[in-house]
């Protein structure tokens, strides 16, 4: 009876009848002690929440304090710059906070930390509160860095890292005319593309020599520099600020060249600097960052840091998902784990300015080693840029500008240490591929132990358990599977594989256009299949018997209107052709070119009725015809597919349509010829 009173108390084993295994309550006292733990989390940043999360995922009845210093609901700070550029709105960025069933022992608390006191293990807040622990965790990220130059105090000086900045550069970009960002890394680069769009003057300048120092060489710096001119951003490279003008408000900065440039507003994105002033003044060891073992403990063993903060093996990281790794490492140190952290090989594959960039491991200074080769393969008219390192047969660093499918099985090879044959980089220094099969980029083709997503950790292996738990729950969507596992929840970069992890199951966006795709294209189908289907029309006995429509198909004048009205509209739905596969993003959105493609088919369709009062004609003639006819017929199959792929199975809608398109390519091909031929025959003869 004694020992069924303690369980009584334990709110854990409520559950467990008095009479029940003796292994059953054994575990249930194991989990007492974690169970009554106190954790307070000092950060509401993206990597204080997931910790929070962690630790109640994995010890539901934990008491789990977050506190934040900003007065807003917990967000994601990666993606600011979109929420400066108007592409997501706040409640886009915001971070989900433990659910519901954990609500009763998690607290949120927006009140700053004042003071740490290990000795006693408590904090203090700004609002006077003092709060117990039994753990500790500190997640209190980094600021901006602002450097020491004249004039940095100026009004129209900003910084961006935080919404609280956001905000106020949101409202200072309408009234700005000239902005001068300072840094030429990610954030400076995102945030000058975010600052045009109220067609403010915008200019970039990089101390370093070129563009994204850290993760490009000069060369992929170079394809980059060119995608952001082109926005109308103007970069200057090698040329420090040396000081802010103006007496209390800006009117210019000077470059370390000596170049004035006039401006209104400077906003700064130099990098950042870790928060370590709590733990300084707890008296917790400090270098750059909080110093952490592999537990990702401080110099007090119940106080842990985590995230930008913190200081592992002498390095700190200035990305998200090493702070999610460390969160997970604390999460299971909490719940009675022995979990450890060893360092993060740090791998970026971002969006930048539009242009897709890649870049991990040893890139910008490649030290010279025996056995050590650099492979480079370049597409100046696709603007591609692949760079990889290899060392005694292992990747160790890549680098690329432009679409790079094999991106993610690359990034694999490189974390894994996969073999690279001398064949593949045969194969990639003429083709950019290190993977001859074209299912090489394919997911589901990749090891279990492989990451897709790289901000939360997900492996193909937990991807590929949720998308079978999915399929049963009949919700197989990349919105449900991203709800399950996390993935694609951060950057969404993620999002194309984990549709490819869906495969069959997936179902994709609707098309630009959809309906009125699909009406086109059911349109010409259906007029084609009349040309097909109505008997051939006669030539009257009689002048006085001529009709309106013999007089069209029949008459000299405009059987020449007819046929070079086809043969116009032929030319011009090439030009689709010349969009999707030249990439003349110039022309237009591919959408509108393919909703026109539709419509000209329904057109030419009409027409080659007028043209031929549905005679199918005779040798070369009705060859010219048939190829005609095929055309039209699997261009509009294929569209009415393009409009009803959110409706149908992803993979079987694609390859069908793949299919389609391919055999309409293939058969337009005899038309230039059969055309020439024709009208050649009319006129000389």
């Amino acid at each position: 009876m004694q020992l069924s009173a303690k369980y009584i108390m334990n709110s854990v084993c409520l559950a467990i009848p008095e009479g029940d295994k003796p292994e059953a309550i054994e575990a249930c006292v194991a989990s007492d002690s974690a169970a009554a733990l106190q954790v307070l989390v000092i950060g509401s940043g993206p990597v204080g929440v997931r910790v929070a999360n962690e630790i109640l995922d994995r010890t539901p009845y934990a008491r789990v304090h977050l506190f934040s210093n900003e007065p807003f609901q917990p967000y994601n700070r990666v993606q600011l710059s979109s929420l400066l550029a108007g592409e997501v709105s706040p409640t886009d960025i915001e971070l989900p906070l433990p659910v519901v069933k954990h609500q009763h022992r998690f607290t949120f608390s927006i009140a700053a930390v004042t003071a740490i006191h290990p000795g006693e293990k408590r904090i203090e807040d700004a609002i006077g509160n003092v709060h117990s622990y039994d753990k500790l965790i500190i997640a209190t990220g980094a600021r901006a860095h602002v450097p020491h130059i004249p004039g940095i105090n100026h009004q129209g000086v900003y910084t961006f890292r935080n919404l609280k900045d956001a905000e106020s550069l949101y409202g200072r970009v309408a009234r700005s005319r000239h902005m001068v960002v300072v840094g030429g890394g990610l954030l400076g680069l995102e945030a000058a593309r975010g600052l045009l769009r109220f067609n403010t003057m915008v200019t970039l300048i990089q101390q370093g020599s070129h563009l994204m120092n850290r993760q490009l060489d000069e060369e992929s710096a170079a394809n980059l520099q060119h995608q952001v001119e082109a926005l109308g951003i103007r970069v200057i490279t090698n040329a420090g600020v040396r000081e802010i003008l103006g007496d209390s408000r800006v009117t210019g900065v000077k470059t370390r060249s000596g170049e004035l440039i006039s401006c209104d507003t400077v906003l700064l994105c130099a990098g950042i600097k870790p928060n370590v002033e709590l733990a300084r003044e707890a008296r917790l060891q400090v270098a750059n960052g909080i110093v952490v073992d592999d537990n990702m403990q401080t110099s007090s063993p119940d106080i842990y840091a985590i995230g930008e903060c913190s200081e592992h093996q002498g390095v700190t990281y200035g990305l998200v998902n090493p702070g999610y790794e460390q969160a997970s490492v604390v999460a299971d140190r909490i719940s009675g784990g022995h979990a450890c952290y060893s360092g993060t090989q740090t791998v970026s594959r971002l969006k930048v300015v539009g242009e897709q960039v890649v870049s991990f491991g040893e890139v910008a200074d490649i030290r010279q080693r025996p056995m050590q080769q650099i492979l480079v393969h370049r597409n100046t008219k696709q603007n591609i840029y692949r760079k990889i390192i290899i060392h005694k047969g292992a990747v160790i660093g890549a680098l690329g500008t432009g679409a790079w499918p094999e991106s993610g099985r690359l990034q694999e090879a490189y974390k894994s240490g996969r073999h690279i044959w001398r064949w593949q980089q045969l194969l990639f220094i003429a083709t950019g591929r290190l993977w001859p099969f074209k299912n090489a980029d394919d997911v589901r083709k990749w090891p279990a132990s492989a990451i897709v997503c790289q901000c939360n950790g997900v492996t193909q292996g937990a991807l590929n358990e949720a998308c079978a738990s999915l399929a049963v729950s009949g919700q197989p969507s990349v919105s449900c599977l991203g709800a399950a596992t996390g993935a694609g929840m951060v950057c969404g970069s993620c999002k194309p594989l984990l549709s490819q992890m869906l495969g069959d199951g997936a179902k994709l966006e609707k098309s630009q256009g959809w309906l009125w795709l699909l009406v086109g294209s059911l349109l010409a189908l259906a007029i084609t299949s009349l040309q097909l289907l109505m008997p051939e029309a006669k030539v009257a006995d009689s002048v006085q018997a001529d009709r309106w429509f013999e007089s069209i198909w029949n008459d000299k004048f405009w059987k020449q209107v007819t046929g070079f009205s086809l043969l116009g509209m032929t030319i011009i739905g090439l030009l689709m052709s010349l969009r999707k596969r030249l990439g003349f993003t110039w022309m237009g959105k591919f959408g509108y070119w393919r909703l026109l493609h539709s419509f000209l088919g329904v057109a030419c369709a009409a027409m080659l009725i007028f043209h031929t009062g549905f005679h199918l004609g005779e040798n070369l003639n009705q060859l010219l015809m048939l190829s005609f006819v095929g055309v039209l017929v699997l261009g509009a199959t294929a569209g009415a597919v393009t409009g009803l792929l959110h409706r149908l199975p992803a993979a079987q809608a694609q390859t069908i349509q793949k299919s389609l398109n391919y055999l309409h390519i293939v058969i337009a091909w005899p038309l230039p010829a059969l055309l020439a031929a024709h009208i050649f025959s009319v006129y000389y003869f």
